[in-house]
């Protein structure tokens, strides 16, 4: 039997096990279907997998991902081996969830921006305050090794978004694969300055129905990568949606983002 014949099947039963967390996640696989090939889901698929039974190596991830945060000044402490109790959001002051929901934003960009590995797992359960009031996070072994050609082109889209780059943005779309869909990315940012912006898993569901419908006469199939930063997307919307505020998303981009020097 073949190697992603085994896999599947587990990848498949895991997704199961999570659908209570990760119900968002599966409301939005018809409108993300049409993006992808089955092979490269597939390939994403076994890669994820693969990485997660390696231990040893998302020790050395996690560790490099604490020095990111660091150099980033994003104060988030990262504990997978003893996950501390976490407090729910309800019984978060409102400051409490605008500074965590700042954090988790921070986090999102500094491992796009400052790393090439990129652990996924930014769900509720996994990222919170704990009993001492510090920001927590305690990823499952969820990461990848962002493909060049991608991680170039996701940082593009974002700084020309956010730095008023206009050809920054169109080139980043193009090197995504994503031509067509530049207004449907825009529409997904936001209009006016993103200092306050709400999340929630309807609004990203609506922006991949409109990148599928812009992309229905493309034959050529996403990158696989974008099924891992799918998970990263739909996990910090969950996030933030379960703080229930409005976030400073260009603030959290500019204290994340390094400067064209370093990219």
């Amino acid at each position: 039997m073949r190697t992603y014949e085994i896999l599947i099947p587990r990848l498949s039963q895991s997704a199961k096990s999570a659908r209570s967390e990760w119900a968002s996640l599966f409301d939005m696989l018809p409108a993300s279907v049409g993006l992808f090939s089955p092979g490269n889901m597939a390939r994403q698929g076994i890669e994820l997998l693969s990485n997660a039974a390696n231990t040893r190596r998302f020790d050395s991830v996690l560790a490099s991902a604490q020095s990111h945060l660091r150099d980033a000044s994003v104060p988030v402490l990262i504990n997978h081996r003893d996950p501390p109790s976490l407090t729910s959001p309800d019984e978060l002051s409102r400051s409490q969830r605008r500074w965590l929901g700042q954090l988790a934003l921070e986090l999102y960009f500094t491992q796009i921006f400052r790393s090439k590995v990129a652990v996924v797992d930014l769900w509720p359960s996994r990222f919170g305050v704990d009993e001492a009031g510090d920001a927590v996070w305690s990823p499952r072994p969820f990461y990848l090794r962002w493909d060049a050609r991608f991680r170039e082109g996701l940082r593009d889209v974002y700084a020309g978004f956010f730095l008023n780059d206009r050809v920054q943005f169109e080139h980043g779309v193009f090197e995504l694969g994503l031509n067509g869909s530049a207004d449907v990315l825009v529409q997904h940012f936001g209009e006016g300055n993103q200092r306050s912006v709400r999340f929630g898993a309807a609004e990203l569901s609506k922006t991949m129905l409109g990148m599928s419908k812009q992309r229905a006469s493309n034959d050529q199939a996403l990158h696989p990568n974008f099924i891992a930063f799918g998970l990263y997307l739909v996990a910090l919307h969950e996030l933030l949606e379960s703080l229930d505020m409005s976030f400073d998303v260009r603030a959290a981009f500019m204290r994340s983002y390094p400067g064209r020097s370093q990219r």
